[in-house]
């Protein structure tokens, strides 16, 4: 895996936990909303995780990231590693 990519990969994993609170994307409009839509919906599962009295909505929350994973991955062929 090059630099760029590992790096990459780092600041998204630091957006989900909650590290940072945006990571600027470039490229194409339609390609980063892909991206953004992706680490959106990771996070969303991480916090429905974290907090015990939303257990219940963990199985919606983990759908629709894998969702916004599959359509990534269609689209770009980037595969969400979250």
């Amino acid at each position: 895996m090059d630099k760029h990519k590992r790096q990459f990969l780092k600041d998204c994993a630091r957006y989900i936990r909650g590290e940072v609170n945006e990571i600027k994307l470039s490229g194409s409009k339609k390609t980063a909303q892909l991206f953004a839509n992706a680490l959106k919906e990771s996070r969303l599962l991480f916090i429905a995780l974290q907090n015990e009295k939303k257990m219940k909505l963990v199985i919606p929350v983990l759908e629709s990231k894998r969702r916004a994973a599959t359509l990534l991955r269609d689209k770009t062929g980037f595969v969400w590693p979250f």
